[in-house]
This record gives C-alpha cells, structure tokens and sequence, in this order.
C-alpha cells in the first residue's frame, strides 16, 4: 500500500496536528485492511520540519510498535533536502517510543 504524503499535505509538512491526524485517519485504517508494506511516498513534497516528521514517525512507531516497523514501513522518493530530517525522524521516533513504552 502506498500513501502518497503530497495528496494528503501539498509541498509542505510543517503541522504536527496534521502528521497525527494523517496517522490516525489514512495510515492506520489503510494499514488494518492490508497486509501489505506502507510506503510513504515523498514525491512532490518539498519542504518538512522536524516538529511534522517527528509527529509522524512518533505516532506510527507507538501505532505498530518499533520492533514490527522495520518490517512494516518503506520510505521512498526523498528529496535529497528533507531525508536528514527523515532519517533524524526515524532514529527520534524509534528512541522515544521505546522510553514510552517502559514507562
């Protein structure tokens, strides 16, 4: 299954509210009717700040768990200027969620 992020955010990701509700509202109900990888799909988006990719990958990560995630979630078509902060989203996401957890 292949969410594309700019049908849903236009070029830009800047709202934490809106990476939750995207979750919650295609991720996650798409996710439960198939078996399938979720890939997320860049293309068209230019612009993310840390805030929108950290809500993101922090709500996906507690959604499905870090350890299933690996196995779960592909990213494809970065734009050579966010995958930094993709890759910095990830690795914040997979820490916090794992501290939440033990909590």
């Amino acid at each position: 299954m292949t969410i594309k992020l700019f049908d849903h955010i236009g070029r830009s990701g800047l709202d934490s509210m809106r990476a939750v509700k995207l979750v919650n509202e295609i991720i996650v109900p798409q996710s439960i009717q198939s078996d399938e990888k979720i890939t997320l799909d860049f293309s068209g988006v230019t612009n993310l700040n840390s805030s929108f990719i950290n809500a993101l990958f922090l709500d996906i990560f507690l959604k499905f768990g870090s350890k299933n995630i690996v196995d779960k979630l592909r990213i494809t078509n970065c734009r050579s200027n966010i995958v930094d902060i993709v890759e910095a989203g990830l690795e914040y996401a997979d820490e916090r969620s794992k501290e939440l957890i033990a909590i």
